[in-house]
């Protein structure tokens, strides 16, 4: 099956901005935005003349264009609704909204990458309130809805209103996407089994570099999907949240007394800098991770020998592709998180993550929204899916109830893939940058070999599957743990404007200050130097961090 099939796409690769639209008006339909007459709620097409729109959206690499995808093309001709594409890459993708956001019409619809619905929803209006158009318009979606308790209010801003319609990604793995893979063929040439204390995982490191004097102990990358070595080590000394971004500050976590709290400057949070700056000072830990973007990692795995001994990624084939390189991809193993000096071992649970909000939203130029949310509509039902991910032709890319084929989790199989996942640019498909729809039962339901070799090019989700049962569950929180991860939480949008540049400014000088204790260029068992940053910090506004977010933890979960 695809990669990490269905993640949440992190990294940012492609340096390419594509604008396929022919025309700027606000609809940019055949009827000049009057009236259309619709058919039957749930009837294809959807309306009998076309009618085009405009779509701005996050690109991907091995997606070679939108506008003429295969997919592409079979929607529009399901539904007679034909959209003019405006792309750009992660790198750019904010920078290219807030320059969107500010021109007039605005692009019908957004989907993957869409604008601050608190900030262009609730504050400024520039985003349309769905809340009577989804149930006549969407019954798929309100099928959904009715089975997962809660959803309707998940996905309402804090004026009570919905601006956007949510992706659903029930995966399993990608719930503990920081996780340590290491070669075992590097291990069984030392002799030892893979590390399970801080201790011994120096140790190992140590090892494979006298006897490799050329390899790399551990690497990772500054921005890639699960890729930071720093969050791995952290966990074996208090609980940490991952990469930090605008919606996860600070490294924020919930106590179990329901208590908000950062971790960038409690004492096992320096612990673990002390630790790592031993490993770096030890040689352990290759420079060039602090620097390195994701594609540079990938060329330093795919060196000769493959050096890299312990390597943090999402999923192994973010680091080889299994075709080319089937033998390196078929090394590497996650190893179980290790356990710190005080008995700490975590897996980090993003246990909130199934649910991606306002992944489309409408613009309030949009002529046409009840025709909108019935295309999206067909994006919530296992066909939609599975075309989109994995291609438009039923019995060539994917078959429904095959026979005698049991799913992932070893239930009967709802669907088998047949056009399984390739890093190589394509035009057949949307891959993981549409409207997921990826539920727990779908996930679970693909057709799966349980004698599958993982190792190969089949194998990669119960290869994900069973790594991640085994080495990251049962170390992963709940109720009854110190600390996990925080629920999503909404901010006002007063609170998101007075935090918006205290969190981006908390961020860097954390990011900034972990990466020079690591390398030594502070000294993190010096208190003078320690002090230092914690006021730092703290004067750059982190208790406003903890202290609004706490009031809108309270605010959405109180009693």
């Amino acid at each position: 099956m695809k990669k990490g099939l269905l993640r949440v796409v992190a990294f940012a690769l492609s340096a390419v901005v594509l604008f396929t639209a022919c025309d700027t008006g606000g609809n940019n339909g055949d009827d000049d935005g009057g009236d259309i007459e619709l058919n039957e709620v749930g009837e294809y097409p959807l309306v009998d003349e076309k009618v085009k729109l405009t779509m701005f959206r996050l690109s991907m690499p091995n997606v070679e264009n939108f506008s003429t995808n295969e997919f592409t093309k079979f929607i529009e001709e399901k539904t007679n609704v034909e959209w003019e594409f405006q792309t750009a890459n992660q790198d750019t993708v904010d920078e290219q909204l807030n320059l969107i956001m500010s021109t007039t019409p605005l692009p019908d619809a957004f989907m993957f990458a869409a604008p601050s619905a608190s900030r262009y929803g609730v504050r400024e209006q520039l985003l349309m309130q769905l809340d009577d158009l989804i149930e006549p318009n969407m019954p798929n979606f309100m099928a959904y809805a009715e089975d997962r308790p809660g959803l309707m209010d998940q996905i309402r801003m804090t004026d009570g209103h919905i601006y956007g319609m949510p992706a659903v990604n029930d995966c399993f793995h990608c719930k503990y996407r920081n996780k340590m893979w290491v070669n075992t063929a590097h291990l069984d040439a030392m002799g030892v089994e893979a590390p399970t204390t801080t201790e011994e995982f120096k140790a190992v490191i140590l090892q494979y570099l006298e006897e490799n004097p050329e390899g790399v102990g551990i690497s990772g990358s500054t921005g890639g999907w699960g890729q930071q070595f720093e969050d791995w080590i952290t966990n074996a000394f208090i609980l940490d949240p991952g990469i930090v971004s605008t919606t996860r500050p600070a490294k924020l976590v919930l106590s179990k007394d329901k208590q908000v709290e950062s971790i960038i400057t409690k004492d096992e949070y320096r612990d673990s800098l002390i630790y790592m700056n031993d490993l770096f000072d030890a040689g352990a830990i290759y420079d060039g991770t602090f620097t390195q973007n994701y594609e540079q990692y990938r060329t330093l795995m795919n060196e000769e020998g493959d050096p890299v001994l312990f390597a943090p990624f999402g999923t192994i084939s973010d680091g080889f592709d299994v075709n080319s390189r089937q033998e390196s991809y078929a090394d590497y193993r996650v190893i179980a998180p290790i356990e710190g000096p005080e008995g700490v071992r975590n897996a980090t649970y993003f246990m909130y993550d199934g649910i991606n909000q306002n992944n489309f939203v409408i613009s309030k130029d949009n002529k046409h929204p009840e025709l909108t949310l019935r295309w999206l509509d067909y994006f919530y039902t296992l066909e939609g899916y599975l075309s989109m991910q994995f291609g438009p032709n039923e019995g060539e890319d994917w078959v429904l109830n095959p026979e005698d084929k049991v799913g992932l989790d070893g239930g009967e199989a709802l669907y088998e893939i047949l056009n399984p996942y390739s890093s190589d640019v394509q035009n057949h498909d949307w891959q993981d940058v549409g409207l997921n729809f990826a539920t727990d039962e779908i996930r679970l339901g693909s057709a799966t070999d349980p004698d599958v070799d993982i190792s190969g090019p089949g194998g990669l989700e119960k290869l994900l599957f069973d790594e991640t049962q085994e080495k990251g569950e049962p170390y992963g929180q709940d109720e009854d743990s110190d600390y996990q991860v925080l629920p999503v939480i909404k901010l006002t949008v007063d609170e998101e404007t007075e935090l918006q540049q205290i969190i981006v400014d908390v961020n860097r000088y954390m990011e900034e200050n972990r990466t020079a204790f690591i390398r030594g260029e502070q000294d993190p068992t010096d208190d003078a130097a320690w002090d230092a940053y914690v006021s730092g910090v703290e004067d750059m506004g982190l208790t406003d961090i903890v202290e609004t977010y706490q009031k809108a933890y309270d605010r959405m979960f109180g009693d």
